[in-house]
């Protein structure tokens, strides 16, 4: 049986959601979700979890 994990990002400077779901090919609002956050929560140094 393959288990499949999620990734972790940490935000960096300059980030924002958009560039980080273009990254991962994810979509910005099923991160935020994941994270429970808004899009002004988003920091330098932030762990996320990005769903695969």
């Amino acid at each position: 049986m393959k288990k499949e994990f999620n990734k972790i990002y940490i935000v960096s400077t300059n980030d924002n959601i958009e560039k980080i779901a273009k990254k991962y090919n994810q979509n910005p609002t099923k991160i935020l979700i994941l994270n429970s956050l808004t899009p002004n929560m988003i920091k330098k140094g932030q762990i996320l979890i990005i769903d695969n």
